[in-house]
C-alpha cells in the first residue's frame, strides 16, 4: 500500500459522511442536543434578553424514564429443539438455554446495562437512533483461570456507516463501518501489537477530522479517526480496524452476528436512520424562548412611568427625593411636565403562550396528569388520562424490547465463540450469585434466538406518583393510611416496611409511626 493512499474503508466511511450530508443528519444531531442541553440562542442577536423556559429537557426525561428498563427478563429459544431425536441432548440445550436467560438478567445488573440503556434511549431521543456496539475484551478478569468477558457499550448514529443506508436491517448489510476517535498513542501501540512493523505504526498521525464529519476544526488534539469495518466472509464474520492510511488490524472472529444492535425512537421509510421527537419540539421551543423574551423586554421597556417636561422652562430634572425643581417664566406649572403611564400587555399574549406549552407537552404524551402535576379531583380520570399518555410510547418500548433481544443474541454467539468448556456463567440465585457452565460449542450449533422484556410502561414516576399523591391527600380523597400504602419503594421510610398499614387500629397511629420513623431517620 502507498503511504499517500486511503484505504478501502476510509473509501467508504467517505460515502456514508456524504449521504448523512444529504439527508442533514449531522446539523440535525447538533442541534437537538443544543436545545437539549439548554444552548438555545445560539448565534442570536436580536436586542431580546435570552430566557430558557427548556421543555424540550423536561419532555424528553420524561419519555426517557417511561420507556426506561427497570429490569430485563431474556428467553433463549432454540429452532433446531423441536426437531432433536436424542433426549438426552435436548435436555442438555434446555439446560444450557436456561442459564444463558439467567445470565442475561445478571449481565443486565452487573454490566451496568440498564444505565447504558439510558443512554442508548437518549440517543434516540435527540438523534433518532440507539445503537448498542459488542466486543470481547481479553484483558478483562472474569475471577477464574483465564481472562475475557463482552463488553458492550454506545455508538452514535452519527458514527454508524452500513453498506446500504436504506436497507435497516443490521444483519443483511454487506458490511458495516463503525467510526471513532482515539489517541494517536494508543493506536499506535494496536497497530504494533497486531505486528505491523514500528516504522509503519509511526506513519499513524494526527488528523483534524471529526467523528461526525460536519466540520473541520483545524484542531488534532493528538488524535486520528480510525474505522472498524466488519463484515461476512463464509457465514463468519471478519473484522478490520484501519485509519485513513493504515490497516491496524485484521482478523476472523468466528461469529455469525453483526455484534451491533440498534432500534429508532421513530422509524423513517427507506433510512437506516430514525426521527427523533427533539425535531419537531423545537419550533415550538423557539417560540416559547421568543414570546417570553418580548414579554420580559416589553415590561422592562414600559413597566415604570416616564416624566415629559419643557426643557425651555426646566432646565433639568432630577428624581430626587424632596428635591426642588426650577421652572422659568410664568404660567400653570402642570403645562410643562407631563407623565406617561405604563404599558399594558395584553393578557391574551400570556394566554397564547401558556397554550403553547400545554398543547406541546400534550402532544409528546408528557401531560400534567403524567407529569404528576394535575390536580387531583377524580382519581379514575387522572389515571386514565395516564394511560392513554404512554399509548404512543409502547411502540417505542416494542421496538427497544426487540433491540435488547438482539443484543442477548449477539451475547450467546460470543460467549459460545470464545469461551471454553470449563468457563462458569455467574448468575443470581437464592439472593445470592452461584455460577454453572454449559455446553458452548453444542449450543454454538443450536440456532439461537431471543426475546427480551422489560416491563409494562410505568405510568407514573416515583416523583410523579408521590406529587399524585399528595394531591389526593390534601384534596381529602385518600386517608393517610391509603396515602403510605401506595408510597413508591425507596420513598416510604425504611421502618415502615414490613409494617401491615391494616392492623393499626386508627389512623392516627399510622401517622404517628410515619413521623417517628422520618425523626429517626433524620436523627441517623
Amino acid at each position: 500500500m502507498k503511504q499517500d493512499s486511503t484505504t478501502a474503508a476510509w473509501q467508504l466511511y467517505e460515502a456514508g459522511k456524504e449521504y448523512k450530508r444529504r439527508i442533514g443528519l449531522y446539523e440535525t444531531v447538533r442541534r437537538n442536543e443544543k436545545f437539549y442541553r439548554g444552548d438555545q440562542w445560539s448565534g442570536a442577536d436580536d436586542g431580546l434578553p435570552h430566557p430558557v423556559f427548556n421543555i424540550v429537557r423536561r419532555i424528553v426525561d420524561f419519555l426517557i424514564g417511561a420507556v426506561a428498563p427497570k429490569e430485563l427478563t431474556v428467553h433463549y429459544t432454540d429452532d433446531r429443539l423441536p426437531f432433536l431425536d436424542n433426549s438426552a441432548l435436548r435436555d442438555s440445550v434446555n439446560a444450557g438455554l436456561e442459564l444463558l436467560n439467567k445470565n442475561a438478567s445478571y449481565r443486565f445488573t452487573h454490566g451496568r446495562i440498564d444505565e447504558l440503556s439510558g443512554r442508548a434511549l437518549l440517543d434516540a431521543a435527540l438523534t433518532g437512533d440507539g445503537i448498542f456496539y459488542c466486543w470481547w475484551d481479553n484483558s478483562c478478569r472474569c475471577g477464574q483461570p483465564f481472562c475475557g468477558d463482552i463488553r458492550t457499550d454506545l455508538v452514535r448514529n452519527t458514527g454508524y456507516f452500513p453498506a446500504d443506508p436504506t436497507l435497516d436491517d443490521v444483519q443483511s448489510q454487506d458490511w458495516i463501518i463503525l467510526a471513532g476517535r482515539a489517541t494517536v498513542a494508543s493506536l499506535r501501540r494496536e497497530a504494533e501489537e497486531g505486528g505491523m512493523s514500528h516504522e509503519e505504526a509511526m506513519k499513524i498521525l494526527p488528523d483534524s477530522e471529526p467523528e461526525d464529519g460536519s466540520l473541520t476544526t483545524g484542531e488534532t488534539d493528538g488524535k486520528a479517526t480510525y474505522l472498524i469495518c466488519f463484515r461476512r466472509e463464509n457465514g463468519e464474520v471478519v473484522y478490520e480496524k484501519s485509519t485513513r492510511t493504515q490497516v491496524l488490524r485484521h482478523a476472523e472472529t468466528g461469529l455469525r452476528y453483526y455484534p451491533i444492535a440498534r432500534f429508532h425512537w421513530t422509524p423513517s421509510h427507506g433510512s437506516c436512520h430514525g426521527t427523533a421527537p427533539v425535531t419537531e419540539l423545537i419550533p415550538n421551543q423557539r417560540y416559547i424562548n421568543a414570546a417570553y423574551a418580548m414579554v420580559m423586554k416589553h415590561m422592562t421597556d414600559t413597566a415604570f412611568s416616564k416624566v415629559i417636561y419643557d426643557k425651555s422652562r426646566i432646565p433639568e430634572w432630577s428624581n430626587e427625593v424632596g428635591e426642588a425643581i426650577a421652572a422659568m417664566g410664568g404660567g400653570n406649572v402642570a403645562d410643562a411636565v407631563s407623565v406617561v403611564g405604563v404599558g399594558k400587555l395584553e393578557s391574551g399574549y400570556l394566554e397564547l403562550i401558556d397554550s403553547v406549552i400545554d398543547n406541546t407537552k400534550s402532544m409528546m404524551g408528557a401531560t400534567d396528569s403524567a407529569l404528576g402535576d394535575e390536580t387531583a379531583t377524580n382519581t379514575s380520570a387522572i389515571l386514565a388520562l395516564q394511560q392513554a399518555s404512554v399509548v404512543g410510547l409502547r411502540q417505542v418500548s416494542a421496538r427497544f424490547n426487540r433491540c435488547l433481544g438482539e443484543l442477548a443474541e449477539i451475547w450467546a454467539d460470543m460467549l459460545c465463540t470464545y469461551s471454553p468448556r470449563e468457563r462458569l456463567l455467574p448468575v443470581f440465585e437464592n439472593g445470592g450469585v452461584a455460577a454453572y457452565s454449559a455446553d458452548y460449542r453444542q449450543l454454538r450449533n443450536e440456532l439461537l434466538h431471543a426475546t427480551a422484556e422489560t416491563g409494562s410502561i410505568d405510568r407514573l414516576t416515583p416523583s410523579a406518583t408521590v406529587t399524585l399523591l399528595d394531591h389526593l391527600l390534601d384534596g381529602g380523597h385518600i386517608t393517610v393510611q391509603q396515602y403510605l400504602e401506595h408510597l413508591p419503594d425507596g420513598i416510604r421510610p425504611a421502618q415502615l416496611f414490613g409494617v401491615d398499614p391494616h392492623a393499626l387500629a386508627h389512623e392516627e397511629r399510622v401517622v404517628a409511626h410515619a413521623l417517628a420513623a422520618l425523626d429517626a431517620e433524620t436523627v441517623e
